[in-house]
């Protein structure tokens, strides 16, 4: 939050989503329904963050600090139980690391950490992880969170395959997932309509964005030509843009596919515990962020419970690797967005150069999480 308070004017009350947050709960509160009668581009379960903030203030600036005193009391309550699932796998002295990883993760994205709604999505993963280490009748509230967590924007229901790999259940678990996402989504389809519809048919338009893994790699390549703003964001023009752009839904299947083979793996011989899924779970949106044509800053929010867990779990020096691996891809992300993003929309060192080395980052992160060797659990 003080690294919040900081932030320039330009990326708090000049804040786009925030401005779409702020505009969405008032004119809920006003009586005006989501779709049908205004347009917005997330998943019905984000309105419930938008709300309370519009509630409570009468002003944009108030309205700002409100939000982000939610989501940063939303990523106390993911980093809680991200220490509490480590301590209850791995013992009393496995927590503190974790928690720290996530804890200086989170600060070095404070240009988004509190000022996107992404930590509900961190939160629901957060809530996934702990119920799949309780076991029992509490794997289903892991299905039910990772339900909420797509009503709220999609991603999280990745996670549920190897929930189901590490956890008996899985076809009552899916009854449970997609019974939460029938209460977000069919509402918001009978009352809006074509308008739900489009909200969907938006991002799949979108074009390839700067900060994706492609883009970064055509900008070194010198085939970008210009920049222009779209659907929100910025937009790489120029050769082999519209190519790229058409292969990454192959290429992220491709990704998923290969992920999950081998969290399949693991799961014929055995190796798939409910110790491994927050690792399993991180890889496989890596898998997705790695492939999409969008890959915004505050993506990496997301992997703020997974990846701790997820490292904890490795081996003698994979785990304290992947955690650094994480640290430098958050940091460089910050470096990117918005301390060089200027130098980067020019096409001007260092802004290439930081974005391909986030991204190369990444694409070592996700291989590092699926070819690590796991720890043996001990007793606590």
């Amino acid at each position: 939050m003080a690294r919040f308070r900081g932030l320039p004017a330009d990326l708090s009350q000049g804040s786009n989503d925030l401005e779409i947050y702020r505009s969405a709960g008032e004119t809920i509160l006003r009586g005006e329904l989501p779709y049908r009668d205004f347009f917005i581009e997330y998943p019905p379960g984000s309105l419930p963050a938008f709300v309370p903030p519009a509630l409570l203030t009468d002003d944009q600036a108030d309205y700002i600090n409100l939000f982000a005193a939610e989501m940063a009391l939303v990523l106390v309550a993911a980093l809680f139980l991200t220490a509490l699932a480590a301590r209850m796998v791995w013992g009393t002295r496995a927590w503190p690391v974790p928690a720290a990883t996530f804890a200086a993760a989170a600060v070095m994205l404070y240009p988004v950490a509190v000022t996107r709604y992404d930590a509900v999505v961190a939160l629901s993963l957060a809530v996934a992880a702990l119920c799949a280490i309780l076991g029992g009748r509490y794997v289903y509230v892991a299905y039910c969170s990772l339900g909420f967590g797509t009503a709220a924007k999609l991603v999280p229901a990745l996670a549920t395959v190897p929930l189901a790999l590490a956890r008996r259940g899985a076809a009552r678990g899916y009854a449970v997932f997609f019974g939460v996402l029938t209460l977000f989504f069919v509402p918001a389809l009978l009352l809006g309509g074509g308008r739900f519809v489009e909200s969907f048919s938006y991002h799949a338009a979108r074009g390839l964005q700067v900060e994706s893994l492609a883009a970064s790699v055509l900008i070194k390549l010198g085939w970008v030509e210009g920049i222009s703003f779209r659907y929100g964001a910025f937009e790489v023009e120029g050769r082999g843009v519209e190519l790229a752009g058409s292969l990454s839904l192959p290429l992220t299947a491709v990704l998923l596919a290969a992920t999950t083979l081998l969290a399949y793996r693991e799961h014929r011989v055995g190796r798939l515990e409910y110790a491994q899924f927050p690792r399993y779970a991180a890889a496989l949106i890596l898998a997705f962020m790695l492939g999409s044509k969008v890959l915004s800053p505050q993506y990496l929010i997301w992997l703020l419970p997974l990846v701790p867990l997820g490292a904890v779990s490795l081996a003698r020096l994979a785990g304290p690797g992947v955690s650094l691996l994480f640290l430098a891809a958050c940091w460089t992300t910050t470096l990117v967005f918005p301390l060089h993003y200027g130098d980067l929309l020019q096409l001007r060192a260092p802004g290439p150069d930081l974005l391909l080395l986030r991204n190369a980052l990444l694409v070592v992160l996700w291989a590092a999480l699926l070819v690590s060797p796991s720890r043996t659990k001990e007793t606590s």
